[in-house]
């Protein structure tokens, strides 16, 4: 495929929101030559990943947003070799001879101080693990654990100063109280350490302090590169909350739809080029933010071995598959405004490559989404519809975002400001091209609700008498022809903020339409007909949502957009980037 493919992305219409600069503010050029095996559900990709570390020879690179060392294997050889959870696969690949960076997302110590000891419980067993090798081998295990860079300006924290002060102090009183903890305490919250009063190496007081710098957005690009060779992307971290299978027989709360891919060939050695400027950019960083926070307490992390990764130039070849393909980005940029309440745009190439498919499909448009909150892609979406009168689209997303049906925040004023932005892109679809054009729909389960559940019965973690079954995928395809997948969600921060990561497939003959119908075998339970158009989707849900959950065929049930409305509220001080 020509780089004049108006399914691709190139400069001209890649959104790039920051003066190019070097190569790599540039598009990727779609690679020729590449193999796409997708990988659905968990069940799917934990154990091909696991099969690629066990057969690795030089590296494996992990960027994940969540990163659990604990995780059980789920692959027959792991198991049979006696490598249990992924602490000893890598502890095995290490001591064999590879090299294994991991590049791990960090989160706000202050806003979020559970996902950011999350990170951070990471760095500690990774740590022992290293400590368990031979010290010649330890060179070969490297961790990153990074926030972003793009921070709020010095005026906001200022402006923000009694509140945050209220936070660290409420904070840290309830780590003090609560004594022992099973996430670490205060040991895997390093952002917190500046703001403690210190007795003999151990936490006395909250302390009081200068504004901490806030991080509002967050690397969630979820990839793992190979010998350079071979690359896995999509939206699937690593641990045990995204583990499933097709089956969806767990509790509602621990239920988890979502998909990457393996790729082969060229498009694998660009995620390794991107991974490895990635790391070098960001170890620097790395360094300064770690001696910030453990400086004025006299505390140390022992970061090192880290070093720099030799970027590659590309080597012009074409593999031996049949697919092309291109790897997409989001990247934005510190700002360096005072009155910064998030980062600069910069690299947009996934928004740029859902406007592409989007306005690329004349007869079927297949969505499935986790959120859908950009007004930018209702608008596409409209004007695909009204340029093509034969267009059908059928939107698969959560009928809840999990922190508000099982996490218990539903008061939280973000959550319900992005519902209001979902509610209304969606409503004002639906509104304008009518259910004969397009269909909203979601998942659940197979059976009726447990008594474990009831309690979710009230924060929309049930829909028509059984629990939901957590959507978390990215995917666009348009008529078979052309297939998105990434990281990205359909929202401002994954445009905008995140740092994302997905890649553009096309491929002669019946690849991709292959991989939807199988797709779909599974959304309704191995009761596929030979034609399922909207029509047929919205036969089978009416069904599904009026019959006992074991009737059903399969999954699929209508969205609950009214359901949506009524938790929705909007708020102006909440910026639309931030959900």
């Amino acid at each position: 495929m020509a780089e004049a493919d108006p399914h691709f992305i190139d400069r001209h219409n890649s959104m790039l929101a920051m003066r190019e600069g070097p190569d790599w503010t540039l598009p990727t050029p779609p690679r020729p030559g590449c193999r796409v095996t997708p990988l659905i559900e968990a069940a799917d990709m934990f154990p091909t990943l696991e099969h690629l570390v066990l057969d690795a020879t030089s590296s494996v690179w992990l960027s994940f947003r969540v990163f659990d060392p604990e995780t059980a294997t789920r692959s027959d050889r792991a198991i049979e070799l006696g490598l249990l959870d992924w602490a000893s696969l890598i502890h095995h690949a290490v001591a064999r001879g590879v090299e294994v960076r991991i590049l791990l997302a960090d989160f706000e110590p202050v806003l979020a101080d559970f996902l950011h000891a999350g990170s951070w419980h990471t760095f500690r067993r990774i740590r022992d693990i290293a400590e368990s090798l031979p010290k010649a081998s330890r060179q070969r295990l490297q961790l990153i654990v990074i926030q972003h860079e793009g921070e709020i300006g010095w005026c906001w924290r200022q402006l923000l100063r009694p509140f945050l002060r209220s936070r660290i102090r409420k904070v840290v009183e309830q780590l003090l109280r609560r004594g022992n903890n099973d996430d670490g305490g205060f040991d895997t919250r390093p952002g917190l350490w500046r703001h403690l009063a210190w007795e003999r190496d151990k936490p006395t007081a909250w302390k009081p302090g200068p504004p901490p710098r806030l991080w509002p957005a967050t690397y969630h690009q979820k990839f793992v590169v190979v010998d350079g060779r071979k690359a896995i992307i999509g939206g699937l971290d690593l641990d045990e909350r995204r583990w499933d299978d097709r089956r969806h027989r767990q509790r509602a709360n621990q239920t988890w739809h979502d998909m990457s891919a393996l790729i082969e060939g060229p498009a694998a050695e660009d995620a390794a080029r991107h991974f490895g400027r990635l790391w070098n950019r960001e170890l620097p960083r790395y360094r300064d933010i770690v001696d910030e926070w453990t400086g004025p307490c006299g505390r140390q992390l022992m970061l090192d071995p880290l070093t720099d990764i030799p970027l590659v130039p590309p080597v012009p070849e074409v593999g031996g598959g049949t697919a092309t393909v291109q790897l997409v980005r989001t990247l934005s940029r510190r700002s360096d405004s005072p009155f910064a309440i998030g980062p600069r745009h910069g690299i947009r190439e996934l928004k740029a490559a859902h406007r592409s498919v989007i306005r690329s499909a004349r007869r079927l448009l297949y969505i499935e989404a986790q959120f859908f909150r950009s007004q930018k892609a209702a608008d596409w979406i409209e004007e695909a519809l009204e340029a093509n009168p034969a267009l059908e689209v059928i939107i698969l997303i959560a009928n809840v975002p999990e922190e508000i049906a099982f996490e218990g925040q539903g008061d939280n004023l973000a959550h319900r400001h992005g519902e209001h932005l979902q509610a209304r892109a969606l409503g004002r679809l639906l509104r304008r091209a009518g259910p004969q054009r397009i269909g909203l729909f979601t998942l659940a389960k197979h059976e009726r609700v447990k008594p474990d559940e009831r309690k979710f019965e009230q924060t929309r973690g049930t829909a028509f008498g059984s629990g939901v079954i957590h959507i978390h995928s990215k995917l666009l395809i348009a008529d078979d022809d052309v297939c998105l997948l990434s990281s990205a969600n359909i929202n401002g921060r994954s445009f905008e903020w995140d740092t994302e990561l997905g890649f553009l497939w096309q491929e002669r003959g019946d690849a991709i339409a292959e991989f939807r119908r199988r797709l779909w075998w599974q959304l309704f339970g191995g009761s596929l007909p030979d034609q399922l158009d909207l029509e047929g989707w919205r036969d089978v849900a009416r069904f599904n949502s009026s019959v006992e959950p074991h009737h059903r065929k399969g999954f699929v049930v209508p969205y609950q957009l009214g359901r949506a409305r009524r938790f929705a509220r909007p708020y102006w001080f909440v910026p639309d980037d931030l959900v």
